[in-house]
């Protein structure tokens, strides 16, 4: 009963399914969260908040154009390569793009749950079945 260590390991292929199935669900749904704040979130704040609260008599916030203004063209220094006007112009249609990735990334969401959830069903029916064994 001499077992190569070589060929000795504790994972089993469903662990590793069940690990790369989580991974790609964290990633995922970090991304969700990215794009939300880059399109649909970026839009309620920059077209609906911040003339509500002008129109309410409450002082001027910065906005989230304001903001990625202020990183890409200040902090990362982008300003060297386009204009403030180029940016603007990217940044509406980044706005645009991160709304439509934003809804594929849920269904993706989704998905990567359900693969998951049947994954780690999986690895719990196989370890069942070994400690039954024993």
């Amino acid at each position: 009963m001499n077992q190569e260590l070589d060929n000795y390991s504790s994972t089993t292929p469903i662990d590793d399914e069940l690990q790369g199935r989580f991974k790609v669900l964290r990633i995922v749904a970090f991304m969700r969260w990215v794009t939300l704040l880059a399109g649909p979130g970026a839009i309620l704040i920059d077209d609906y908040i911040q003339p509500w609260l002008l129109n309410q008599g409450l002082p001027s916030i910065i906005t989230m154009e304001d903001l990625s203004k202020y990183l890409f063209l200040d902090v990362l220094g982008i300003s060297r390569y386009i204009d403030e006007e180029q940016f603007l112009a990217y940044y509406h249609h980044l706005n645009i793009i991160s709304c439509f990735l934003f809804v594929v990334f849920v269904g993706w969401v989704i998905i990567a749950k359900k693969k998951a959830v049947i994954a780690a069903r999986d690895l719990a029916l196989m370890e069942e079945k070994m400690r039954g064994n024993i």
